[in-house]
Formats: structure tokens, sequence, C-alpha cells
């Protein structure tokens, strides 16, 4: 009898290790065509004893586009007793079925931020900055046909949706300030700066941080943990 359970308990370890790497491989192809353009994409994940199941999946990776526009330096995915649709993943397709629960975070670099906002084709030539939450900038903004120099001081918020939004706190123009409703104008023009309309698995966002090298979302309420469940009350920077 020892014997058996002894060959049941090496075959039983044999059918759930021998996939392992396989398994990672197929899902570092899936998440690719998630975490686009990635320099760098690690892929963990601890299968479960039927097609398609996870104990876990752990993704990180580095400079990817997780939708058009924001570059994003770093993104760290977690999902904790997920069902995936195994016929779709083969095929490099992310497609769930069952979750318990995930988590996100992203980090992205002041520079990649500024980058975006110099790409949104209504500002130019901005320099930023951050000061007590508050990202600072100058630019230069069309105003009645003309290029304008302008100063700006605004926030990122959420409110534990799937996007992150950005308004203007305070905008002047050669020192004056600008009309409500060309500020209006840029943020619909800007906003939102993180969506998740084409994602294949979506997380709410309840904090952002942004200090002197970075912005970081997360959906964690206190925006600490990268590879946690759960999370707390909305947050608002600053």
């Amino acid at each position: 009898m020892k014997i058996i359970a002894i060959v049941a308990g090496i075959a039983l370890m044999a059918l759930v290790s021998v996939p392992a790497s396989a398994d990672e491989a197929t899902l570092r192809k899936a998440f690719r065509s998630f975490m686009r353009s990635a320099e760098d994409l690690r892929v963990e994940a601890i299968p479960d004893l039927y097609d398609g199941g996870y104990a876990r999946i752990s993704a990180w990776g580095k400079r990817v586009h997780l939708n058009q526009g924001l570059r994003v330096d770093e993104a760290s995915i977690k999902l904790v007793g997920v069902s995936l649709d195994p016929d779709a993943l083969r095929d490099g397709v992310i497609k769930v079925r069952e979750m318990r629960e995930s988590s996100f975070q992203a980090r992205v670099l002041l520079d990649s931020v500024q980058e975006y906002f110099n790409n949104a084709n209504i500002i130019e030539n901005l320099r930023l900055s951050v000061e007590d939450g508050y990202l600072l900038g100058t630019g230069k903004v069309m105003f009645q046909g003309t290029p304008t120099k302008f100063r700006m001081k605004g926030f990122f918020a959420v409110s534990g949706t799937t996007e992150v939004y950005f308004y203007f706190d305070t905008l002047h123009a050669n020192g004056w300030p600008m009309p409500t409703r060309l500020i209006r104008t840029i943020e619909r023009q800007i906003n939102p700066v993180v969506h998740q309309r084409d994602w294949p698995v979506t997380f709410k966002i309840r904090s952002v941080r942004l200090d002197a090298q970075s912005l970081t979302v997360s959906s964690q309420g206190d925006g600490t943990c990268p590879t946690c469940g759960g999370g707390d009350q909305p947050a608002i920077s600053p």
C-alpha cells in the first residue's frame, strides 16, 4: 500500500509540475498581446488540476503599452483562483471565465507622463515637476489661433472605477487665467489618461500616488502592494 501511495504521489507531482513551463510559455505569449511592446515580461503560474485553471498567475512587465498612449514603465498583475478559456489561451488570447480575486499596479515615470501630454496635440513643449502631490507644468497651448505660453497646476484622480483622470487646479496663459470652457476642452482631449476598454481583464483603481519621480496607480487602497488582492476605499491625489 505504501508503494502504491508513493507511486501515486509521484504521478500526481508529475502531472502538476511537468506542464508548468509549457503553461508559462503559453501564458507569456497571451500576456504579450495584453502587455504590448514589453521590453521585459515575466510570468509565473501555479496550474490547477483542470485545463485552463490556475491557483495563481503573476505577471510583471517593463516599458509596456497597456492601451494607446501612455507607456507604463512597470506593471504588475496578479490573478488568483482564475479559470481561463483553454482554447483561447492556446490561440494567445486571455479570456477569463471565473476569478476569485485580482490586483494590479502600474508605475509611470514623470518623463513618460510628460511624453504623453506632449503627444496629445494640444500641449507643446511641456515641462513637468511635482510639488506636494500636484503636477506642475509649463509649455505652450493654442489660444485663439496663437501659440501661447501657459503655466498649470493639476492632480490625478480615481474613484474606484477602471479609469484615471487628470484635472487642472489652475491654468494660466501669459499670466492670465484661462477660460473654463478651454480648460474643459483640454481635459476632454487628454482624459482618461488610463483606461481599460480593451483589456482582457479589468481592475478597479483605488489609489493614485504622485511623487517627484513617478505616478503610481493601484487596485490597492494605499497603492503599496503590487501583488495583493482586495483593496480599501477609493483614494485621490493629492
